[in-house]
């Protein structure tokens, strides 16, 4: 039996591992493109102390907690849960105090250096100046920590996440289905062959 009669080829054995080993790769990319810009989304401010935030579009926002974080040159280390640390939002063009609730979904993330949970939600009805000021009760001493405030970042890294699990099955798909493909018209083709030159028997 010629193998070059065989159709298709056994490179597309080789084209199904490409395709499979281009998927991881591409998820890498992927993800590194997507999360290395991702955490500068957020606005950071060191506490205690108070700090105006310019805050682009109305909606849900999120305050997290870095306690690994890097700011400028200098690094922030603290425990992650962070009791007593009192914090208020004002609104610069109304004067008028935005309410802060406790995160409604427990999330958080670890970029780089950077790693943060969320401790605030909050809600803007326009866009503006505000005033974040965070410090200790009277009397109580505590650390400088870093606060980060954003929109939708906590999502961005969810469907960032999502979108490269997607490329990774959709390679994994792609590559087990030109094997398949192959395999079967390969083994039908096999059985053609070999059923052509079973016809031509030499006479004994």
């Amino acid at each position: 039996m010629l193998e070059e009669e065989i159709r298709p080829s056994r490179a597309y054995y080789g084209l199904a591992v490409v395709v499979f080993i281009a998927g991881w790769v591409l998820f890498g990319w992927f993800l590194f493109r997507n999360l290395s810009g991702i955490s500068g989304k957020l606005q950071q401010v060191v506490v205690p102390g108070k700090v105006e935030l310019a805050l682009s579009k109305p909606g849900e926002y999120t305050i997290y907690h870095e306690y690994q974080s890097v700011v400028g040159s200098k690094i922030y280390s603290a425990e992650k849960n962070l009791p007593g640390l009192d914090c208020a939002l004002v609104s610069k063009t109304t004067g008028s105090k935005v309410a802060l609730s406790p995160a409604s979904v427990s999330s958080s993330y670890a970029v780089g250096s950077r790693s943060g949970v969320a401790v605030f939600d909050f809600r803007i009805d326009q866009p503006g100046v505000y005033e974040l000021s965070a410090g200790y009760p009277e009397g109580q001493e505590g650390p400088e920590v870093v606060l980060a405030v954003g929109q939708g970042f906590a999502i961005g890294i969810v469907t960032t996440v999502f979108g490269g699990l997607a490329i990774v099955f959709g390679s994994m798909a792609a590559a087990t289905a030109i094997a398949l493909v192959t395999l079967i018209k390969r083994d039908k083709a096999k059985k053609q062959l070999k059923g052509r030159t079973s016809q031509y028997r030499p006479i004994e």
